[in-house]
């Protein structure tokens, strides 16, 4: 019977448990830059010549600049946005390169203030590059987005 940690060195456990860290803090700042709209934050985990996949008509980014202008149509369609992720997984291809997966559901707040509720998978490559982890591709999968509804939202703290 073989392990999982079979044929690895010390070393190269550990640095695949930190980079499993580091793609925990991407898909968190995924959400978190945009649901803050944080574009600081939001463009710090893609490589300059990374993919962002919307299908259905929600466009197709590629490299930074177009994905910097991603948030600019997003945050014309939803005044306002929130992101809850799980299901997080991540599968190494190399020591510089993984897949990753995670669910999303996503509350999002339609100019009127009407909400829309959105359900995807995230389908992530994360490769290290100088150093740094960071996404080079993420496919967004939906898997719907409901008719906008009147939902009593409460006032801010």
């Amino acid at each position: 019977m073989t392990t999982r940690t079979e044929g690895r060195s010390l070393e190269q456990r550990i640095d695949e448990l930190e980079g499993r860290a580091e793609f925990a803090d991407i898909v968190a700042g995924y959400c978190e830059g945009t649901d803050r709209r944080d574009i600081d934050r939001f463009m710090s985990i893609w490589h300059d010549d990374a993919e962002y996949l919307i299908p259905g008509g929600r466009g197709d980014f590629h490299g930074t600049d177009e994905i910097r202008r991603s948030q600019e149509v997003i945050g014309k369609v939803w005044k306002e946005t929130y992101h809850w992720t799980t299901n997080h997984t991540a599968r190494y291809e190399t020591p510089d390169r993984a897949t990753g997966r995670s669910d999303a559901i996503a509350v999002c707040v339609h100019p009127d203030g009407r909400i829309s509720w959105v359900s995807c998978t995230y389908h992530d490559v994360y490769e290290r590059r100088a150093g740094a982890w960071k996404l080079a591709r993420r496919l967004v999968e939906r898997y719907f987005v409901s008719a906008p509804q009147d939902v009593a939202l409460l006032p801010p703290f």
